[in-house]
């Protein structure tokens, strides 16, 4: 049988990829400027990228800001649309004319959305349940946490960075028809397992019912959501070839996921933090 990969151009997404940032400046030399930078300034300095500032807040040697992106778009290259920006800004506020390293080269980020890490693991493990098939002698499902081991930990960190990227996959099947049981479940999350090295993901719990799977995944900042979505969608269909057959159906998924950041904190908890930290310094 010939299965057709899918392709990034053919998918859609419902996503809500929220990310908080903070840098401080080259070797924690203030300037005066970086203090005025608040959300409007920095909106318009990232607006032509399609990068939607959410708060931001500054003092002399620190910025910090909450900003919502396109699921295309990786976390590290984001970091660096908005620092090769402000330096810019920065450099023109201080009349600089040469090159200068105003930022530091690190950055803290982590993900974060309507949920924390708590709800949206408890979420998933709750979705046999949810949907109706604890009761079963046999239930048709999967729940499967995995530890992060040093190699894991190695793959998703980056050099220069301490960034926490968290994401909630759902993916559906073609037609919602009931093709996963525990068995298929575990043989396509052992694929999944086995594709991690070269994604640069680590897959922390998956959540199978009969027509749609939930997965929590951690990632490396430079690996977009949509790529990661990309590669799991089409490695999961050759694991399942006999079911699509038996199905009568060539294509295992809908063209359509839900990419949904999270963290330890949700939005609103960054959100008050931020307000905070700007009223302490004032």
């Amino acid at each position: 049988m010939f299965l057709q990969p899918y392709r990034l151009d053919e998918l859609h997404f419902a996503y809500v990829y929220r990310v908080y940032f903070r840098w401080r400046t080259h070797r924690a030399k203030p300037y005066s400027p970086l203090a005025s930078l608040d959300q409007t300034k920095l909106s318009t300095l990232v607006s032509k990228y399609g990068i939607d500032v959410l708060e931001c807040a500054s003092d002399e040697t620190n910025l910090l800001a909450e900003v919502s992106l396109k699921p295309t778009e990786s976390i590290s290259a984001c970091a660096s649309k908005l620092k090769g920006q402000t330096s810019k800004w920065l450099r023109e506020a201080l009349q600089m004319n040469q090159p200068t390293d105003l930022l530091s080269r690190g950055y803290f980020a982590c993900t974060n959305g309507r949920s924390t890490r708590e709800a949206t693991e408890q979420y998933l493990e709750s979705q046999g349940e949810h949907h109706g098939y604890a009761n079963r002698t046999l239930p048709p499902v999967l729940v499967q946490d995995y530890e992060l081991g040093d190699d894991d930990r190695a793959r998703i960190c980056p050099r220069h960075a301490f960034v926490i990227a968290r994401f909630h996959l759902v993916l559906a099947t073609s037609k919602r028809l009931g093709l996963f049981g525990s068995q298929q479940g575990r043989s396509v999350a052992a694929a999944w397992r086995r594709a991690q090295c070269g994604l640069q993901i680590a897959l922390t719990k998956v959540s199978f019912v009969p027509d749609h799977v939930h997965l929590a995944v951690q990632t490396h900042p430079a690996v977009s959501p949509t790529d990661v979505v990309l590669t799991l969608m089409n490695a999961a269909q050759e694991v399942m070839s006999e079911e699509l057959v038996s199905a009568k159906i060539d294509r295992l998924w809908q063209p359509s996921a839900y990419i949904g950041a999270y963290g330890d904190l949700a939005s609103p908890q960054i959100r008050k933090y931020l307000e905070n930290w700007e009223t302490s310094r004032s």
